[in-house]
């Protein structure tokens, strides 16, 4: 399981695809976009998923999604975060 974050064009389009994820059982929180990430929205999701999971939500045609990156926690806190 690894942590990911899910950014969006619009705040309608986050609360959605929150919506989206909860209804799939998942863990999911509404979450400022990081600065270090741009995006048309304010808001992102973060989710914890397998691989499995991750295919079926990112290829998932039912929500929008404007990418899809990998939060990597360093040592001492600090995140950072790889597209996928």
């Amino acid at each position: 399981m690894h942590d990911f974050l899910f950014t969006f064009e619009t705040t309608h389009q986050a609360l959605k695809g929150e919506k989206y994820l909860k209804s799939l059982s998942y863990k999911v929180k509404l979450i400022p976009t990081p600065f270090e990430i741009f995006a048309e929205c304010g808001f992102s999701l973060a989710v914890q998923l397998g691989e499995e999971g991750l295919e079926k939500v990112k290829n998932d045609k039912n929500w929008l999604h404007a990418d899809c990156y990998l939060i990597i926690q360093e040592s001492g806190g600090k995140k950072h975060y790889e597209r996928v």
